[in-house]
């Protein structure tokens, strides 16, 4: 037993003895298992000037161990800090330490992210700063918050790439020499537009991270389009390195449009419209990463900012989270944090949701599912009830998933990045579409959009007819005389088959032969239905 007790400390001292370290395409923790990025920015501006050559005040880090705690339970494993060569004395060499104690003590890696005051040699600053914390495995580096390496236009991603590259390395070869042995995250040049770039081989350093934050330009929404180019770009790269994406914060813009409305019938006056920009594209993009990282691979991000007075802060106070904290808490940190773990982190952002949850997590889930038509708006009320688990069921369905209306990490990550289902017909007549195979029900504009997509239960025999019918009968309460049972919202297309309501539509077959649909959408479905309409069931495997 003795002997047991010992090697199982020695494994572990061996274990803890063990930096981070990056392997391939993947960052590894000490016992070799992959760890995933989930990052939170705080501090604000305590290490760094407002501008370069101002002086900075004595630091107050007295909210540190609060705020660790509370982002330790949102799910997160690193707390990225800013610094600056302007925090070089010991009023900030004795912060930060504390800072550092702080983060281990909640289990987060306290990456500092150095923002260069000057285009000068970064790399004597960099070899103190790690002389701070000696061969402390629990602190990562990022040499350059945002480098640049020239112009860049649309023939040329980077301007002065041999520059960028002997700048990097500088840096690099600074933080090795200090000993530091953990991954150090290098920021792509050019706000990331030089995202498909591998730079392995000129760095010479194996044990690297690239960071890329690639910036909104002034769009107000991040769309499929934004989504297919990240994905193509970072398609390459993360075959053969890590990628995370560093500082994905909510960005703010505001756009001022001079009008003129009517002030009297004789004339006009002008007037300001200002339109706000405050979440649409950096909740879209931390979707997009939420998916690429628990079902692509992508090795994580870090989210824009706790406690910071900007108005990207994710909250506001000890207990209170704004809008972007929310999103983020209930959306990436808590799906990651899922996804990874197999449990849910503490507090109330669970990482996967089933009935009877409630809460902001639930309500963005419910949201999505509107937007793709998987779920009646009505229904989006923040409590995972009925509907919600048979709208999660179609979209299971339709994404051949495990069709168990539990809204997994994988689930509400293939939510977040799914595209509005499309029907197999659109000959340009509004139809219902039955996938016998995926169980799920399709109505179909005229235009070929799907309006809704509603789970449904067919024949337990297989026994549903597949082909291409039209609807021949409509009964608001029709009697089945077979199974003598009352069959609400009643459309027959063939023989005695129907589509009607039913109490019980499982996530499996189960009927005697028509297709049922839950109580919740079975009027909508009858509303739909005409007589004449075409309605074609097929097998889509």
């Amino acid at each position: 037993m003795v002997l047991v007790l010992v090697a199982t400390m020695v494994a572990v001292a061996v274990a803890d003895a063990r930096p981070a370290r990056v392997s391939g395409n993947r960052i590894v923790d000490a016992n070799t298992h992959e760890l995933k990025v989930r990052g939170v920015t705080w501090g604000g501006r305590l290490f760094v000037p407002s501008e370069a050559g101002s002086e900075l005040r004595a630091p107050d880090v007295s909210t540190a161990p609060r705020a660790f705690r509370r982002i330790a339970m949102l799910g997160a494993n690193v707390v990225r800090v800013d610094v600056s060569s302007a925090a070089n004395d010991d009023a900030h060499r004795v912060a930060l330490q504390k800072v550092q104690r702080y983060a281990h003590a909640r289990g987060l890696i306290l990456l500092l992210a150095n923002v260069p005051l000057t285009t000068q040699d970064q790399s004597p600053w960099l070899s103190t700063l790690a002389g701070w914390f000696p061969r402390n495995d629990k602190v990562w580096y990022l040499p350059a918050v945002d480098p640049n390496c020239g112009t860049f236009s649309a023939t040329t991603v980077c301007g002065d790439t041999e520059a960028w590259i002997w700048t990097q390395t500088l840096n690099i070869k600074a933080l090795r020499r200090a000993g530091v042995r953990t991954p150090i995250v290098v920021n792509l040049p050019d706000s990331s537009r030089s995202v498909a770039l591998n730079w392995t081989t000129a760095l010479g350093d194996t044990n690297l991270v690239y960071g890329v934050h690639p910036p909104s330009d002034g769009q107000f929404k991040f769309k499929q389009s934004d989504a297919n180019a990240l994905t193509t770009s970072l398609e390459a790269a993360t075959k053969v390195v890590p990628v995370l994406f560093d500082d994905v914060a909510r960005v703010q813009n505001t756009t001022t449009v001079k009008t003129m409305v009517p002030a009297t019938t004789a004339r006009l006056k002008p007037t300001t419209r200002t339109t706000t920009n405050s979440l649409r594209w950096s909740k879209g993009l931390l979707d997009w990463v939420t998916g690429w990282t628990v079902i692509d691979g992508g090795d994580g991000a870090i989210v824009s900012g706790w406690d910071t007075p900007t108005r990207d802060a994710m909250s506001t106070g000890r207990k209170k989270l704004t809008t972007w904290g929310r999103v983020a808490a209930s959306g990436y940190f808590a799906i990651g944090f899922r996804a990874q773990a197999g449990r849910n982190p503490r507090a109330d952002f669970p990482g996967g949701f089933t009935v009877g949850d409630r809460g902001p997590g639930v309500r963005a889930m419910q949201e999505d599912l509107a937007r793709l038509s998987y779920l009646a708006p009505r229904f989006v009320t923040g409590s995972f009830d009925a509907a919600t688990w048979q709208a999660v069921v179609g979209f299971q369905g339709y994404s051949r998933l495990e069709r168990n209306g539990v809204a997994t990490a994988l689930t509400v990550a293939s939510l977040m990045r799914a595209e509005r289902p499309q029907a197999r017909h659109v000959d340009g007549a509004a139809h219902v579409e039955v996938d016998l195979d995926r169980q799920v029900m399709m109505l179909v504009h005229g235009s070929g959009v799907v309006t809704r997509l509603i789970h449904i239960s067919s024949g337990i025999t297989g026994n549903t007819p597949a082909g291409s019918f039209t609807v021949t009968r409509k009964e608001r309460m029709s009697w089945s005389k077979p199974f003598k049972a009352w069959l609400p919202y009643a459309s027959y297309f063939f023989e005695g088959f129907a589509m009607h309501e039913f109490p019980d539509v499982p996530e499996y077959a189960a009927s005697h032969g028509c297709v049922r649909i839950p109580a919740g959408d079975a009027a909508a479905v009858y509303a739909f239905t005409e007589m004449g309409m075409p309605v074609i069931l097929y097998h889509s495997s």
